[in-house]
């Protein structure tokens, strides 16, 4: 099984502080609506069917539900599905949330499109992870992924200054060594059948704690790769 025991027991730690917009995941809560632009930008929401995988406590699957879309979210977590059901519930939103893993996920139906976003570098084998995703998109769907850059920008910024000085996100979430390079993940996606059709990166303004699309990929990025089949 393509999950680290450790990994998951760390959000569960900080489950129910999925919706405190001032808590551990403010970084997700402040990540959302630039998510929500990026994919919106390249896919109609409403109407796809769209699979949130380690879709946390329902942030974006919430935000694309709302838009139209056809969602199912899915998360190693037990307790932080839990936590999604139950803000869903409250919000009278349909989204169907399972407590699973990629590989052991039961679907017969592929889907529009698939969104892996910041999971990559927080499984042991990647390149299984893509395998897996490639298997639920639909010919010419699209995977919409994002992770970190490996590189002393992405250790400075998104290590070191996220989790120890701006406190931005839960200390040990992240392990440098397991970032990965655009390049690395292109290479991944072929072997998949799978082609990239748009890299962009991300800029943080601290001051504001705004987010925006840029050409500078050193740190955060998003990847839009579209299935060859």
């Amino acid at each position: 099984m393509n999950i680290d025991k450790s990994e998951i027991e760390n959000f569960d730690n900080y489950a129910h502080e999925w919706w405190n917009k001032r808590g551990p995941y403010k970084f997700i809560h402040l990540l959302t609506p630039i998510r929500l632009k990026y994919i919106s930008d390249k896919l109609k929401l409403k109407g796809s069917k769209i699979l949130d995988l380690g879709c946390g406590g329902g942030l974006l699957s919430e935000a694309m539900t709302n838009c139209g879309a056809d969602v199912i979210g899915i998360d190693a977590s037990l307790k932080t599905i839990e936590i999604a059901k139950k803000h869903a519930k409250e919000q009278n939103l349909k989204i169907k949330y399972i407590n699973t893993d990629i590989e052991s996920f039961d679907h017969k139906d592929k889907f529009d499109a698939v969104i892996c976003f910041e999971l990559i570098e927080h499984v042991p084998d990647p390149n299984e992870l893509i395998k897996h995703m490639s298997r639920f998109i639909k010919p010419n769907g699209k995977l919409f992924l994002s992770t970190i850059n490996r590189n002393l920008f992405s250790f400075m910024f998104a290590k070191v200054f996220a989790e120890y000085l701006l406190n931005i996100i839960p200390r040990g979430t992240h392990t440098y060594e397991k970032f990965l390079k655009p390049s690395e993940i292109r290479q991944m996606l072929e072997n998949n059948d799978l082609s990239i059709s748009d890299i962009q990166g991300l800029k943080f303004n601290p001051i504001s704690n705004t987010f925006k699309l840029s050409s500078f990929s050193k740190i955060n990025y998003f990847i839009t790769a579209l299935h060859n089949e």
